[in-house]
């Protein structure tokens, strides 16, 4: 179970969490993950004590300064190392500010110093929110256990595929700073990138043993370390402890301030609370809340305002809820999810957490400030709303006609990701392809996969952000593909993800000259940064479509998530190809590299723009003349879009195209391609060669086979010249901004004296600013160390499971959820550990 534990530290970040009532530890396993993080219960954060209703049974075993019940947690997924200057991960640093109870909720990013923008150079304010809820209601059983088994397999590819951890190999003279073994030895770096690169690949190919390909393990990886991923198992703890759908005989889905006739009917319950909580601190585009009681995906409208009328944005959310139904799909007895609104396919409430979360923020007639009586009362400031909190798609799955199935109707851990209609599927499995669906589709992306057939694995690596890996460069970073001079076209594929609908996608490639030497914005990192669209709108960059596609009602392609399926698709008869899109689209196009100097390295993006569809509106919409109010279909169609609420943003996109990372291609001579070829097969890099031994392509920095002579190469020749532009060029420009405009922002206490600052010279001429000159290059992330540390020996025996203990069932790989009141063997208590399973 601690094992598990450490898989979540490791490869994301936990965050914990304790309402007011204190909920807690009932769940063995919630609990294990959490006291792993804090070494000890009595770390654990508490809250004050709060008075019960006399008659409550309540649990014994719960230990900590209250006694009073039990702590409820929330835990988040996220990519810490690629982005540690995040303010979630900064401010769980003071364990003070664990609270929910706490003044301003859980974070407030204006009362730390984690809100100056120098402290957000990786980029994580732009990471999407994603929010998922296990139990509203504490009887209803599927959700929980869907969500940490989901949490687990994520973790797991993470982990996997961030597996060497250097980018490159090791070379002799190397300056990475070693590892010491348990013996505070010091670990030769070959020694340990070889141990890696066995590790990596031993847990890999446990995961296509299991079912997860290649495709998918990247995918899962991509998921955790592009999203912010906001989990809460049992929000209504006291409920899921006790088996009953009330938390102390209150609905928390009748308790948020939507549709309510009386100030006192809501922000009755913890559980409601702690979901203001988590909303007034993030800024969810898109969320799930798992139920039980029959089967369906529903969404807006289920308020009985707006009982005979279709929402804003209805055929975004129709067309999201079909790819949940067939995505989960059904299986013996059990069809696929039917869905629909709530007001037609299961009934309409007032205070219900589905039409608060979407429209708390743009139907003010609707949402009126609490003043609940409950736990001492409850701050009405904190269901005042800004302009942007409560915009998101917050669909209401409805897991299982049974509330707590049997086991044998809810599947197996193999073939996890597979849509299928066999033994395999089951109420958790489906909902674990559910809730990934929901992670996806919350932004586009889009992703070059091959140049000239060679393979790019390494597009997104866990812990690896190209704005700020050890102070390098997109271009020093970015996959870097050798072709000679008389190859006369390149052929480049890619995909677009997050998706439905592509309407329009090409590829730009120019050389990497006329671009800034960063890609994203040095002060927030931004991608792509406003220079970046300016230089690519000024350069002589050429545009390329799509040579294999086949226009269909106006759109370019359709993603895996399309009623329809993906569009185009990958070369038929050629399994290699179709293996390595897996679902996805595959777009093809050629560019001319033969025209280019020898010597020229070329930056090529792929950019697409999608979901044009979703603007259009219902002819019953409710309230009329709107238009779109979503966060998720404003994000990907109005590029003057902007959201903000407790340090995320959420901002449109120029001209509404969205870009992938850059892939360099550098345009050789040929008398090199025999040193080449000799260098690629001496490192195993990937390369294409022809039947007669002439070189198409060569991977030259491939992350397990990179070849160092051709690397060093790049590096004397390409990047002094870019170094030498970012000095002479951008840097006192960005030094100037920061002394003109932000530095004034900190106030006098965060500045530099006037007096003391001499701005630098053109040209690197001498001046007091050389003395500062590593303080400035760290406030604007142009250089920052990343150490990824994923400790992790990971036992099947040991896994951590909510509401799942070990037992002989494991021998068919099949979920369970049998409950803690059942057994105690498989706890892994420590000596000191009370029994946790609570009431006698």
């Amino acid at each position: 179970m601690r094992g598990f534990a450490r898989t979540i530290q490791a490869a994301a970040c936990l965050c914990v969490a304790s309402a007011r009532n204190d909920i807690a530890l009932q769940n063995p396993h919630v609990r294990g993950v959490v006291r792993e993080a804090a070494k000890s219960r009595d770390e654990l954060p508490h809250v004050r004590n709060v008075d019960y209703d006399s008659g409550m049974v309540r649990p014994t075993s719960c230990s900590g300064p209250s006694g009073e019940g039990c702590n409820n947690y929330v835990l988040v997924i996220q990519d810490k190392d690629a982005y540690p200057d995040d303010s979630d991960l900064q401010q769980l640093e003071s364990r003070s500010d664990y609270y929910l109870s706490k003044e301003d909720g859980w974070f407030n990013p204006a009362n730390t110093k984690y809100d100056a923008e120098t402290h957000q150079k990786s980029g994580w304010k732009y990471l999407p929110d994603v929010f998922l809820s296990g139990a509203v209601h504490g009887n209803e059983r599927v959700g929980p256990t869907a969500l940490m088994e989901m949490a687990e397999l994520l973790l797991e590819a993470a982990y996997c595929e961030s597996l060497p951890r250097t980018r490159y190999r090791p070379q002799p003279g190397s300056t990475r700073k070693p590892l010491h073994d348990s013996n505070g030895e010091e670990v030769p770096l070959e020694y340990q990138w070889k141990e890696e690169v066995m590790t990596g690949k031993m847990c890999r190919d446990g995961l296509v043993e299991r079912g997860v390909t290649a495709p998918n393990r990247q995918w899962l990886a991509r998921l955790v370390s592009t999203r912010r991923t906001v989990i809460i198992p049992t929000a209504n703890a006291l409920g899921y402890f006790r088996n009953t759908r009330e938390e102390d005989h209150i609905d928390p889905n009748r308790d948020f301030p939507f549709d309510v006739q009386k100030p006192t009917d809501c922000m009755q319950t913890i559980a409601g609370r702690s979901i203001n909580e988590l909303f007034r601190s993030h800024l969810f585009p898109i969320g799930l809340t798992f139920h039980g009681g029959m089967e369906v995906v529903a969404y807006e409208w289920g308020a009985p305002t707006y009982y005979r009328k279709d929402s804003p944005g209805q055929n975004a959310q129709e067309q999201i809820a079909g790819a949940y139904s067939r995505y989960a799909n059904g299986f013996r007895n059990h069809v696929a999810y039917d869905f629909g609104t709530m007001n037609d396919k299961v009934y309409y409430v007032r205070g219900g957490m589905e039409d608060w979360a979407f429209a708390g923020s743009w139907d003010p007639d609707r949402v009126m400030p609490c003043q609940p009586t409950t736990f001492g009362g409850y701050d009405t400031a904190k269901t005042k709303y800004n302009n942007s909190t409560l915009r998101a798609f917050n669909m209401l799955v409805e897991t299982s006609d049974i509330k707590e199935p049997p086991q044998n109707q809810l599947g197996k851990r193999t073939m996890p990701l597979e849509s299928s209609n066999d033994e395999n599927n089951g109420h958790i499995a489906r909902n674990i392809r559910l809730a990934l669906l929901a992670m996806d589709v919350v932004e586009p992306y889009v992703s070059i996969r091959t140049v000239e057939d060679i393979k790019l694995d390494d597009d997104v690596v866990p812990a690896v952000n190209l704005r700020r890996y050890d102070g390098k460069s997109h271009r020093e970073l970015s996959p870097t593909v050798w072709v000679p001079h008389t190859l006369p076209k390149t052929t480049i594929s890619w995909t677009v993800g997050g998706s439905f609908e592509i309407d329009e996608t090409e590829i730009l490639v120019g050389p990497w000259d006329l671009l800034p030497s960063s890609l994203a914005d040095v002060k927030d990192g931004l991608y792509p940064s406003t220079d970046m669209i300016e230089s690519l709108v000024r350069s002589e960059f050429t545009t390329v479509s799509a040579s294999n596609v086949n226009m269909k009602q106006g759109i370019m392609g359709t993603s895996r998530w399309h009623k329809d399926g993906p569009a185009p698709r990958s070369r038929q008869g050629d399994q290699d190809d179709e293996n390595w899109f897996g679902p996805y689209p595959s777009f093809t196009a050629e560019i001319d590299t033969s025209h280019y100097p020898e010597g020229t390295s070329l930056v090529v993006l792929a950019r697409a723009k999608v979901d044009k569809s979703w603007l259009t509106q219902r002819a019953n919409v409710g309230p009329p003349g709107l238009g779109s109010l979503s966060h998720i279909v404003n994000g990907r169609n109005n590029p003057n879009y902007f959201a903000a609420n407790a340090g995320k943003v959420i901002r449109g996109k120029r001209d509404n195209w969205w870009y992938s990372n850059p892939v360099t291609v550098m345009v050789g001579s040929s008398a090199d391609e025999e040193d080449l070829l000799d260098e690629s097969n001496e490192y195993h890099a990937p390369s294409n060669v022809d039947t007669e031994r002439h070189v198409r392509a060569i991977h030259i920095n491939a992350r397990m086979a990179s070849m160092p002579s051709a690397i060093e190469k790049m590096h004397d020749e390409e990047l002094p010249k870019a170094m030498e532009k970012m000095h002479d060029e951008e840097l006192p420009k960005a030094m100037e901004k920061m002394h003109d405009e932000e530095l004034p922002k900190l106030g006098p206490e965060s500045s530099m004296r006037d007096e003391k600052r001499t701005a630098p010279a053109p040209g690197g001429s001498k001046s007091t600013y050389e003395g500062n000159m590593p303080m400035i290059l760290g406030a604007l992330g142009l250089i920052v160390g990343v150490v990824f540390v994923l400790i992790i020996r990971r036992r099947r025996s040991r896994r951590m499971r909510i509401g799942r203990l070990s037992n002989a069932n494991d021998e068919d790989d099949g979920f369970s959820m049998s409950s803690y009141r059942d057994r105690t063997d498989d706890l892994d208590l420590e000596e000191d550990d009370e029994d946790p399973r609570g009431i006698q």
